[in-house]
């Protein structure tokens, strides 16, 4: 047997190696998830640095900058995350890292629990007071918008106050709404705003969101701005069923860009209907206000006339009387008073007589009907109680123990006590017995009870 010597193994050098190392896991893990805990969060040439660990181990992740600014927040040290990422190994240095192309909130209730315990302590500062929050005006000359100048929302506002009101003029002051620059953005917009001083309202807008892409919103410095604002504030940040901070400190709350546009800015053709309504009741008064006077002179006129008139009628009246006053206080006319007095007395007492007179005689006449009718009353009772004595005698001595006695009855009694005996059994052997009778008695003893 002839043995062929053994082929010799080529070896690979270390950027092979680790190319095909590189490869291998490009294939396999295009896209995973992990959950780990962020530390060591580095920002270098805008791209974000950091370590993802948990109990047992530790990887290194790196968002890229194309990669950073249109996510909703960046990692923070502490946080419990969720990466979707891509495994790649750097074939020069021999290292694994993650690149990373979305963040989620593992711990989402962490993360709303941190936000709770910033609105109480802002409500406990009374930040969201109702007595702070300022009325919008009737009429703006100009509203400013605080969104991205990009998308429907500035479209939406826009279209809705020119619909409603064609000569508001309008200011817009940019800014991003997600992302982690959207927070630092959304201040400054607020802020210039408020120096400016240009607008008479703000409406701070968004087309809606989820949880974490309204997370600016929930930030402490974007609710310090609106606090600060000199102007009202009108949020809307689309339809969601979280409201953010922001929505609590404003001075007025829309659930739309149109909703907020609509609350800010009345409508012309109803302005103009109620200045057309208005202008008619004001004319209407003005007619009232020059007929009204015409027509209050010639009342006045009728009761002066009126007035006038009973005055004189009162002086015919008081001048009357006090001419009649002086005919009485003239001597001749007081005796000729006094004797018309004198003579109507007289009669009067002449009347007064006779019927005194005619009422003795009918009195006198009354009293001795009376006394007839009294004696024949006094006779009819007598008769009457002496038949009814009589009566009652009668039905008395039929109803006498004498009238029983004589029927041939008697009547036993105790000799001791004098009680009657009715029954045999009240009586004993030897007893003392009276038997009256209904002439006399008899005293006896009893021999035997005989029941």
């Amino acid at each position: 047997m002839v043995i062929q010597p053994q082929e010799a193994i080529k070896p690979l050098t270390v950027l092979e190696l680790n190319t095909r190392i590189h490869d291998l896991l490009a294939a396999r893990f295009q896209s995973v998830v992990v959950k780990g805990e962020v530390s060591g969060v580095t920002l270098r040439g805008g791209h974000v640095w950091f370590t993802l660990k948990d109990a047992s181990a530790t990887v290194g992740a790196v968002i890229f900058s194309s990669t950073a600014r249109r996510l909703p927040f960046l990692p923070e040290n502490g946080q419990e995350l969720l990466l979707t990422c891509q495994v790649d190994y750097h074939a020069q240095y021999g290292r694994v890292n993650l690149v990373v192309s979305r963040l989620d909130y593992d711990g989402a209730g962490k993360l709303r629990a941190a936000i709770d315990q910033l609105k109480r302590r802002l409500e406990a500062e009374g930040v969201f007071a109702a007595e702070r929050k300022r009325p919008l005006p009737f009429l703006p000359r100009c509203i400013a918008f605080i969104t991205s100048p990009s998308g429907a929302v500035i479209h939406d506002l826009q279209q809705t106050i020119w619909e409603r009101f064609p000569n508001i003029r309008l200011a817009l002051y940019p800014a991003l709404v997600q992302g982690t620059a959207s927070q630092r953005s959304l201040v400054a917009a607020l802020r210039q705003c408020d120096r400016d001083q240009v607008a008479d309202v703000v409406i701070v807008a968004r087309g809606g969101g989820s949880f974490e892409e309204l997370m600016a919103f929930n930030q402490e410095a974007v609710v310090r701005a609106i606090q600060a604002m000199r102007i009202p504030v009108v949020t809307a940040l689309g339809h969601t069923s979280d409201r953010t901070l922001a929505d609590l400190v404003a001075d007025r709350e829309a659930r739309t860009p149109t909703a907020a546009a609509e609350i800010v800015v009345p409508k012309k053709s109803d302005l103009l209907r109620q200045l057309g309504e208005r202008g008619e009741r004001l004319q209407r008064a003005g007619r009232t206000a020059l007929i009204a006077p015409a027509h209050e002179v010639a009342l006045r006129r009728q009761s002066l006339a009126r007035l006038a008139g009973e005055l004189q009628q009162r002086r015919r009246e008081r001048i009357a009387h006090l001419a009649g006053m002086l005919r009485q206080r003239d001597p001749r006319e007081v005796l000729r008073h006094r004797e018309r007095s004198l003579l109507e007395g007289r009669s009067r007492l002449v009347r007064i007589q006779a019927l005194t007179v005619q009422r003795i005689g009918g009195s006198r006449l009354q009293v001795d009907g009376l006394r007839e009718r009294l004696i024949g009353l006094a006779g009819r009772g007598l008769r009457d109680r002496a038949a009814s004595v009589q009566s009652r005698s009668a039905r008395l001595g039929a109803l006498a123990p004498e009238q029983t006695l004589k029927r041939g009855y008697s009547i036993c009694v105790d000799a001791g006590s004098g009680s009657i005996i009715r029954e045999a059994v009240e009586s004993r052997p030897g007893q003392a017995v009276k038997v009256l009778l209904s002439a006399g008695r008899l005293e006896a003893t009893v021999d035997e009870v005989v029941e």
